[in-house]
C-alpha cells in the first residue's frame, strides 16, 4: 500500500515536471520567435532615408523602413535652402516618373566656393548642355533651366550664411557647413543600402 502511494506521488511529480518543461519550452520558442522578429525589424530599420518638404525648406533624416514614417524615427531635422521655384527648382522625382532619388556618392569639395565643404550626390539626371537637368521636366512652363551644369545633391555653403536665406540654388539642397559635415561623416552611400531621398512639394 505504501509502495503504491509512493509510486502515485512519483508519477504525479513526473507529470508536473514534464508539463512544466513543456511550458518552459513553449515560452522559450515564443521568446526566440519574438527575438527573431525584433531583430529582423531592427535590421530593416537600420536604413537611413530622407524626406524633403520643398516649399517649407525642411529636410528630415530618418532611420527605419524607407518611405514609411510610421516605421521610422527622425534622426535629425534640417532647415535648408532649395532650388528657385519656377526657374531652377530642386527636381521632384514624381515629375520624372520616380518615387524618390537615390543618394549615390559623396565628395570632399573644400576647394569649391560654391559647395564646400562636402557634396552628397543624388542620381537626378543632368547634362552639360542646356537645360542642364532632367528632360522632359514639366514644371517651369514646359522646361526649367538650371543655369549651370553639374550633379544635383546636398552640399555646404562655404561659410556664407546668406546662401541659406537668398532666393535659392540651381536645384541643389544647401545645408550649413556643420550639418553637411555631419551627414558626410554619418553616411556612406558606397557601403550602405541605397539611401532614398523623397521630396514632397509641401
Amino acid at each position: 500500500m505504501k509502495n503504491n502511494w509512493i509510486s502515485a506521488v512519483l508519477i504525479i511529480l513526473l507529470v508536473i515536471l514534464i508539463a512544466g518543461g513543456s511550458i518552459v519550452l513553449q515560452n522559450t520558442k515564443k521568446t526566440k520567435g519574438m527575438t527573431v522578429t525584433v531583430l529582423d525589424q531592427s535590421i530593416k530599420q537600420m536604413d537611413y532615408w530622407f524626406m524633403l518638404h520643398r516649399k517649407s525648406k525642411k529636410e528630415f533624416l530618418y532611420q527605419g523602413v524607407p518611405g514609411d514614417i510610421s516605421q521610422s524615427n527622425v534622426v535629425k531635422e534640417f532647415q535648408v535652402n532649395v532650388g528657385i521655384n519656377g526657374e531652377r527648382p530642386t527636381p521632384l522625382p514624381k515629375l520624372f516618373g520616380r518615387d524618390y532619388w537615390n543618394l549615390i556618392a559623396e565628395y570632399d569639395t573644400s576647394t569649391d566656393p560654391e559647395t564646400a565643404p562636402y557634396f552628397l550626390t543624388l542620381d537626378i539626371p543632368w547634362s552639360d548642355v542646356y537645360p542642364f537637368g532632367p528632360i522632359p521636366y514639366e514644371e517651369c512652363n514646359g522646361q526649367c533651366n538650371w543655369v549651370r551644369p553639374g550633379s544635383f545633391g546636398l552640399h555646404g555653403i562655404s561659410n556664407t550664411p546668406n546662401k541659406l536665406t537668398d532666393a535659392g540654388s540651381s536645384g541643389c539642397i544647401r545645408h550649413t557647413d556643420e550639418e553637411i559635415t555631419y551627414l558626410y561623416n554619418l553616411l556612406n552611400p558606397s557601403e550602405q543600402n541605397p539611401i532614398r531621398y523623397y521630396i514632397e512639394d509641401v
